[in-house]
């Protein structure tokens, strides 16, 4: 999107193996002379980004440790969910969120040439119990206690999220940086991947594109999951227009297509019968599972106000991904 819109674009990643995939992926082709990386394995050391961010106007901090093959995985119809230790979850999870967030924060301060700093956070930052509240931008959830925050992955990474924010908002009043910035608050981020080329990598743990899957591929979730999305294609081009200067700085956005009452996950069932019904007919999306939906009530519309956005709705978002499973799958019998 980025590259799109005629940014240059300095890509700070893990691992060196990951260019190759990165230069290869179908956005990336027509720009590759506006892309250069660089290689940031530990983003825990204070200044694991002052290289990365020298010389740059703006920056849109996206990593953060999510669920994967390590705490949720899949068989052939099963989500399994694995516990870790108390220390493992915040060694893995809560603690690399957090240190991250503020190392990145802190080396761009070192840069005169920084104008704003996007970072991604989760819409579950403002999401409460409270399944009457309609959350919004206001209702900053609060921090959970040790014993809720390592009971399982999601509640893990639901502490990580508050604790990163909240460490973004004592920044702002204590540092009082040179740079403005924004919070992009995602629900379930759902549509096409295209870093991921293989049936299995498509509808297995890597995304959070599995929670939507689930009742297609699977028995289903093992818990009910807030019924929040939004597609790929709306958080990154929200990200992206973030970065102009006419949209004010230091302010939060959620970004939920399914209105304050949300959407069901069996829903997908029913969608993909309808756009589908050949593949259903063969046995590739089996619809044998069933995902309990829990009430979360959000509301997105300011993101759409402020950036004209029109959200993809759920159905576009399960076409979006299905289509893309089915596509890899044709390509594996050629």
């Amino acid at each position: 999107r980025a590259l799109d819109q005629g940014y240059r674009v300095r890509l700070a990643i893990r691992n060196e193996s990951s260019i190759e995939k990165i230069k290869t992926a179908p956005s990336c082709q027509p720009h590759l002379g506006s892309i250069d990386f660089v290689i940031v394995k530990d983003m825990s050391g204070e200044t694991a980004f002052d290289d990365a961010v020298q010389g740059v106007s703006y920056v849109i901090h996206v990593a953060s440790p999510t669920p994967g093959p390590d705490t949720v995985g899949r068989t052939s119809d099963k989500i399994l969910v694995n516990a870790l230790t108390t220390e493992a979850f915040h060694a893995t999870v809560i603690q690399p969120a957090v240190s991250g967030t503020a190392n990145i924060l802190q080396s761009a301060t070192k840069v005169p040439s920084v104008k704003r700093v996007v970072i991604t956070s989760s819409v579950s930052v403002f999401l409460t119990e409270d399944e009457t509240t309609v959350h919004d931008e206001t209702t900053v959830a609060p921090i959970p206690d040790d014993e809720f925050a390592t009971q399982d992955i999601y509640a893990a990474y639901h502490t990580s999220k508050v604790l990163a924010y909240r460490a973004t908002q004592e920044f702002l009043q204590t540092a009082k940086p040179h740079f403005t910035i924004i919070n992009i608050m995602p629900s379930f981020v759902v549509g096409k991947h295209e870093l991921l080329t293989t049936p299995e990598d498509i509808i297995g743990p890597k995304t959070s594109n599995v929670v939507p899957l689930a009742p297609i591929f699977a028995e289903g979730m093992p818990f009910p999951c807030p019924g929040t999305t939004v597609h790929i294609d709306d958080v990154a081009h929200v990200h992206v227009a973030a970065l102009d200067p006419k949209i004010e700085g230091n302010q939060d956005f959620i970004l939920d297509a399914g209105g304050v009452e949300g959407i069901k996950w069996d829903d997908a069932k029913e969608i993909v019968k309808r756009r589908f019904p050949e593949a259903v007919e063969k046995g590739l999306l089996p619809l044998q599972g069933s995902s309990a939906t829990r009430d979360s009530k959000v509301d997105g519309s300011e993101a759409e106000r402020v950036f004209g956005l029109k959200y993809k709705d759920f159905e576009e978002q399960i076409v979006s991904i299905v289509g893309q499973y089915l596509e890899a799958v044709e390509r594996t019998k050629q």
